[in-house]
């Protein structure tokens, strides 16, 4: 099962790391990246690959009590790939879903396996602080935006999943 979670891990890393190089920058969310790919497949192959193979893995792991957390946080990224397209028509209502029911319910079931593993999103909060503090303007909003909220918290949250599922094997 390790393994499995290890192709899971350096899928969606390779991925994201891929199109920020490509890019020249952090997007907006990972979601983003879809509009920015020439081969639009990409997205989906990986939201779908990464949900795959680590659902096997954290299923086995987590306690019958609390499996339906692992069950709906992979939904969740199985519903991104399905509907990458979050800006228009359809399928924006199954991607925000999809991202709601991935960040929440991963983050429960971290909660409910390893809750100190939760401090880890200390070092997401201190980021934007040091980030906003470095572009002080007359309107925090904007200053929030400008750190990329969206794609961090994304970011933090695989972390501390990937960390607590590796933690429990």
């Amino acid at each position: 099962m390790i393994c499995l979670v290890l192709v899971s891990l350096l899928l969606i890393t390779a991925y994201t790391t891929a199109v920020c190089v490509k890019c020249k920058g952090v997007p907006y969310s990972i979601s983003e990246t879809f509009y920015r790919l020439e081969h639009k497949l990409w997205f989906g192959a990986t939201m779908f690959l990464t949900a795959g193979l680590l659902m096997p893995a954290i299923l086995e792991v987590t306690p019958e009590s609390y499996q339906f957390t692992a069950f709906l946080a992979c939904g969740g990224m199985f519903l991104i790939g399905v509907a990458p397209n979050f800006r228009e028509g359809i399928e924006r209502p199954i991607h925000v879903a999809g991202a709601i029911l991935c960040l929440v319910f991963s983050q429960v079931w971290v909660a409910l396996t390893c809750p100190w593993f939760l401090m880890v999103w200390i070092v997401y909060v201190i980021y934007t602080v040091v980030m906003m503090a470095r572009h002080v303007t007359d309107r925090a909003l904007s200053d929030f935006l400008r750190t990329k909220p969206m794609f961090w918290v994304e970011v933090t949250a695989l972390v501390v999943t990937y960390m607590v599922l590796l933690w429990s094997m």
